[in-house]
């Protein structure tokens, strides 16, 4: 603390305070963004083409959060802001925080972020897009001041390697660099910075700079291995106009600073990419303008999501949930939502299928059948469950799993995505597909016609027993399969759970003695209070329903 108070009063008196390392190391505990996205975008890069760009990006509260290199689940920043300092009341306003944030949709594929001061003192705004060679970021930002004497400083938080920590931060004399390991960022504009500074968050950053006194003075030309961000005076004039320039993130470890006539060709080719993706899809009849704007921008986010390197691994979003609560621990990797699920993957293929993208279920597909389960066994109290046949919760884009938990609805809907898949071939062409997924499809439902519908977890990954939605899924997956594989025994099966006298989902799940309403109602879960707990609608028996005050079945 005298170390700190030491540097504070130091700061107050002199001007500028030079250092070689920043102070402060490691930093605050990091933590993310929020996952309520305006804004996810990527260059699109066909199959067949060498893919040159894996870069991802992801907006909310009017900046850049989370980038994403060279995988969906490897995330590499934080977030990126523009400090303003300055004008007639000397004032200090961050982006995220104190402006007021609107977004105009540009086409389906980009929009503009506009960041109002609440009382009209200035306006900023950002269109971002990635480059089409080169896993490149470009923010392109106009700024309108309404008064002089305003400075604008970027503040830039990197999460190297999908960890806050162990970040190292470097100046060279026009830009910001970061590093952990093989990954290289730098960060720099097309007007340059007046000064350049690293420090680590909470103690020697930017933030903590400018709020003190309204003036940049540290200048830190390190912060190694911590939590850390990079500061720069952008290099515009101090007065009132509006002025244009660019941010440029760039991980292809070479020089890139671009110029106006190559970043407009460079836009415009972000936008041709995406609009020729567009041209090969369907676009439902009846819609008016509006609507097909957002069926394109629909159809663009969920591509979006897919990786590159890995094709048909989709993250169920490019997000932390509760990002800006969800703290760092430096030890493992956190997920997040960032993570290929069978369930998700299997709805974004079926949304994309029925617009006419064959090429993306068929990766899809192609994923899901090489992380099926071959081998292993899951231990629930007396149920003793061998896993061949059904998928991992939830997986990394290399296919290696990250929780392992069963879901009997994961097993269910990649033989629902086949099944339509299929439906939606020509004759010629379905003896070819069949023998290509024949395999995956009937160890699929083997699992569910020896195992369900029980399940470990229920749809919302909380409680284990018997729920009607991973019912619905399982049950409609063995009739699937029994057509799919003519073999009648699934479809019985199924039949079976439906309508067996006093043994079906009915006298499971349907309660007459509920909390809610009349008291008639299907539990969302049944059977939840132990492994080998009868499936019971009626019974007194109580379990935890996690994010609930209630704790009967329900």
């Amino acid at each position: 603390m005298r170390f700190f108070l030491g540097i504070l009063v130091l700061s107050l008196f002199n001007p500028i305070v030079e250092a070689s390392e920043a102070f402060g190391k490691p930093g605050l505990t990091p933590n993310w963004s929020s996952a309520k996205k305006v804004q996810v975008g990527t260059f699109y890069e066909p199959y067949q083409q060498k893919i040159q760009s894996p870069l991802w990006f992801t907006a909310v509260d009017g900046v850049l959060s989370e980038v994403f290199y060279p995988h969906i689940d490897r995330p590499q920043l934080k977030d990126s802001q523009i400090l303003i300092v300055g004008g007639q009341s000397r004032g200090y306003w961050q982006e995220r925080t104190h402006l007021l944030h609107e977004v105009h949709m540009v086409s389906p594929s980009m929009v503009r972020l506009v960041n109002r001061e609440v009382n009209g003192r200035f306006a900023l705004s950002h269109t971002f897009f990635t480059l089409k060679d080169q896993p490149i970021l470009i923010d392109e930002v106009e700024f309108i001041a309404y008064e002089d004497d305003l400075e604008l400083f970027l503040l830039v938080n990197p999460h190297l390697n999908n960890s806050g920590f162990y970040d190292n931060g470097f100046v060279s004399p026009d830009s910001l660099i970061f590093t952990e390991g093989k990954t290289r960022l730098e960060v720099n504009t097309d007007v340059g910075f007046k000064k350049l500074s690293v420090g680590f968050v909470g103690h020697s950053d930017g933030h903590q700079d400018l709020v003190l006194d309204k003036k940049m003075d540290f200048q830190f030309d390190r912060a190694s291995n911590g939590n850390i961000a990079g500061t720069g005076l952008i290099n515009i004039p101090a007065k009132k106009g509006r002025y244009k320039f660019n941010i440029i993130y760039n991980f292809s470890g070479s020089n890139y600073s671009g110029n106006k006539f190559t970043l407009a060709q460079a836009k415009n080719d972000y936008l041709q990419s995406w609009n020729n993706y567009f041209r090969q899809l369907k676009v439902p009849s009846g819609l008016t303008q509006q609507e097909k704007q957002l069926y394109w921008r629909s159809i663009y986010t969920i591509k979006t999501h897919e990786d590159k390197l890995n094709p048909g691994s989709m993250a169920a979003s490019l997000s932390k949930p509760w990002g800006e609560l969800t703290k760092d621990d430096g030890q493992t990797f956190s997920g997040g939502y960032h993570l290929t699920w069978p369930r998700d993957v299997s709805h974004k293929a079926m949304a994309l299928l029925h617009s006419g993208d064959y090429q993306t279920p068929y990766q899809v597909l192609k994923f899901l059948s090489r992380i099926q389960y071959k081998s292993g066994i899951w231990f629930y109290g007396p149920r003793v469950i061998p896993k061949i046949g059904a998928f991992p919760q939830n997986v990394w884009t290399s296919g290696n799993e990250y929780w392992s938990g069963f879901q009997i609805d994961q097993v269910g809907y990649p033989i629902g995505l086949f099944y339509h898949f299929y439906k939606n071939l020509p004759d010629n062409k379905k003896s070819f597909f069949l023998n290509e997924f024949k395999l995956m499809v009937y160890l699929a439902a083997e699992f569910i016609y020896q195992y369900g519908p029980w399940s470990a977890q229920e749809r919302w990954e909380e409680n284990f027993g018997i729920s009607p939605s991973s019912f619905a899924v399982a049950t409609a997956g063995l009739k699937m399969a029994s057509e799919i594989l003519n073999d009648p025994k699934y479809a019985q099966r199924a039949q079976s759970w439906l309508e067996k006298p006093n043994d079906n989902i009915h006298t499971w799940t349907f309660t007459q003695t509920g909390l809610y309403g009349d008291g008639k109602y299907y539990l969302r879960v049944a059977g939840c209070e132990s492994y080998s707990a009868i499936w019971n609608p009626d019974s007194n028996q109580y379990c935890h329903i996690a994010n609930s005050s209630m704790k009967k079945n329900q």
